[in-house]
Order: structure tokens, then C-alpha cells, then sequence
């Protein structure tokens, strides 16, 4: 893992500063543009008549409901459970007709997904932060899913360490991928310049559903730059070439580079195999 220790100690070093540059990097995550639809990741949302917590509540939207966004941020960031983020004007409709008005970009979902008139999404709950500095340290997500009727039907929360340096983020639908009793696989990553820039790993986080609930998967991480790959992992489910039945199969590269931080030298394979009962998978 000497590569590895390399990067975290660049990302120390580099981070810090794009912190006070961007101001809150959190924002990026949404990464929304004008005419985006997003959904209310709150279990309600106030909707307000301008840009502020001073304003007037003109309506309130519960979980799931969609709101267009209309234009750039607006007003003043604010900061709620230690996420920074600003406002954005939205269209929406109540009772069949269309309103607009302003919401805090916090109450959405970061992305969404929709499979079998369920919709999957996951936002951030909170960020913890260092009591004594008061810097980010963590992200609380949360993979929410709900019916059509904005019933909640299971969430899953867990925290992402490093991501609050992450500037994208990916949800994604798997299908079943071959493990009995589950429906699909909701895939959600967070990464850094697209994970492609300065050594920043890319977490992948997978959630098995099995109709009802959420059931935890083992994850993977990736480290890259320029391209190349420094430390990484591979899954492998048994609908997959080299994949097993029952099992979830986990190949780990494992780099070491040269001073000049870009020649790979040496590298190291390990294996790692989950046996799968249908509600957990269990390391072997």
C-alpha cells in the first residue's frame, strides 16, 4: 500500500487549499444545471418565495416529489448539519398546476434512479466535522427508497470518509447480477476530478434490494491518476466472466510506483471471496 500512502499524503497536502479556494465543495456534488430535475431527498421541504430563511414558506414538498431547476445559485449559501449550499430557483407542480419559488439545494437528492415503480435516491444527511478546527471530515449519505405514494420504504445511512473532497458523484442500477433473492444492486460512488487527477480514490458503495429492504454489499476502491491505475479493485458476481455462483469475488491490484509518482514498478494481487446466503455476504 505504499502507493496509496503516497496519494493520502498528496491529498493532505493539496486539499486544504482547494477547500478555502472553492469555499464549499459539497456544491459540486449535485453538479445540477438549469432545466435538471431533481428530487426532494427530505422528508419535507419548504419552498420559499425568495432565496432566504427570512422569506415566506409559499408551499412544502414531501420526500420523492420533482422540482425543475430554473437558472444559476441564488442568495446566500447556507449552512444546515454542516452542509454548505446554496439556493436554486425551481418549478414544480401542485395539485396539477405549476409553481415556482426558491428551495436550499441541501433538501435534494444528490441522484435517483427508478426501477419497478420504486425510486432509489441518495443525498447527504449530514457532514461531521472536527470539533476543534471545525473542518469537514465526513459525509453521512443516505440511500432512501420510496413508493409512489413518497412512502419510505428502507434507508441505509453510512459515512464516506474523504468525501467531502469528492466532486462527483454516480448512482447506479446493477440488476440482480446473479445473487438469489435480490431484485437489483444500487451502485453509488463518490470520486474526485472524476478520479482521474492527483491520486483521489474513487469509493464504491453497493446495496443489494431485495423488493422490501436494503441489504449491504461489499465495496471497492480505485486509485488512479492520469489514467493509470495505482491501487484497485475489482468485483466480480456470478453472472460475471470469471464470477461463481453464490459468491462475490474480490480482485485487489496493488501498485508500487516509482519517486517520480507515475511508473508502477512492482505490483501485487490478492483475492478475496464473500459467500452469499441471501441476506449477508460472508467473507471467507
Amino acid at each position: 500500500m505504499k502507493q496509496l500512502l503516497f496519494f493520502i499524503m498528496m491529498i493532505t497536502c493539496w486539499l486544504p487549499s482547494f477547500a478555502q479556494t472553492e469555499g464549499y465543495v459539497e456544491h459540486n456534488l449535485w453538479n445540477v444545471q438549469s432545466e435538471d430535475t431533481l428530487m426532494i431527498f427530505a422528508d419535507k421541504a419548504y419552498i420559499r418565495r425568495e432565496p432566504s430563511l427570512q422569506s415566506v414558506i409559499t408551499d412544502s414538498l414531501s420526500i420523492g416529489s420533482s422540482v425543475i431547476i430554473k437558472g444559476g445559485s441564488a442568495g446566500t449559501p447556507l449552512m444546515m448539519k454542516g452542509i454548505v449550499a446554496p439556493w436554486k430557483q425551481v418549478h414544480y407542480a401542485v395539485a396539477g398546476k405549476e409553481r415556482k419559488g426558491y428551495i436550499w439545494l441541501g433538501l435534494l437528492a444528490l441522484k435517483h434512479c427508478t426501477k419497478d415503480s420504486i425510486d432509489f435516491l441518495y443525498g447527504i444527511d449530514k457532514v461531521r466535522t472536527d470539533a476543534s478546527d471545525k473542518k469537514p471530515l465526513k459525509y453521512c449519505i443516505q440511500v432512501k427508497a420510496i413508493d409512489q405514494k413518497s412512502r419510505l420504504l428502507d434507508m441505509k445511512e453510512f459515512p464516506v470518509s474523504g468525501s467531502v473532497y469528492a466532486t462527483s458523484t454516480e448512482g447506479k442500477l446493477l440488476g440482480d447480477m446473479g445473487l438469489e433473492k435480490l431484485s437489483t444492486i444500487l451502485r453509488v460512488s463518490f470520486s474526485g476530478d472524476n478520479g482521474e487527477a492527483r491520486g483521489i480514490p474513487t469509493e464504491y458503495y453497493y446495496f443489494g434490494w431485495t423488493g422490501s429492504k436494503f441489504l449491504l454489499l461489499p465495496g471497492k476502491s480505485v486509485v488512479s491518476e492520469g489514467g493509470i491505475v495505482y491501487y484497485g479493485d475489482t468485483l466480480l458476481y456470478p453472472k460475471e466472466t470469471g464470477g461463481e455462483p453464490g459468491k462475490i469475488i474480490k480482485l485487489t491490484m496493488d501498485g508500487e510506483v516509482c519517486d517520480d509518482g507515475k511508473t508502477i514498478v512492482k505490483k501485487s494481487n490478492s483475492k478475496e471471496i464473500y459467500v452469499w446466503d441471501g441476506q449477508k455476504a460472508v467473507k471467507q
